[in-house]
């Protein structure tokens, strides 16, 4: 079974993500996906009905620091 993984978009990648920043941003993805998100946790969302562990910290590819839900 294949566990989706994704990017949410990270504005000050040059700052760590903390815990307030990591919801903010994935409250804006999600609003702006028309989903429905709950936080569970400070590295946990559930997001249209999936629950997901929030990623927080380097990003490689942008040289800064990133967001990641990863499916549980």
């Amino acid at each position: 079974m294949l566990k989706r993984t994704f990017d949410v978009p990270y504005e000050d990648i040059s700052e760590y993500p903390t815990p307030a920043k990591a919801m903010g941003a994935i409250s804006r993805y999600c609003e702006a996906s028309g989903e429905s998100c709950v936080f569970t946790g400070d590295d946990e969302v559930e997001i249209a009905g999936r629950k997901y562990e929030v990623c927080r910290g380097a990003n490689p590819l942008n040289l800064g620091y990133g967001i990641i839900c990863r499916e549980k």
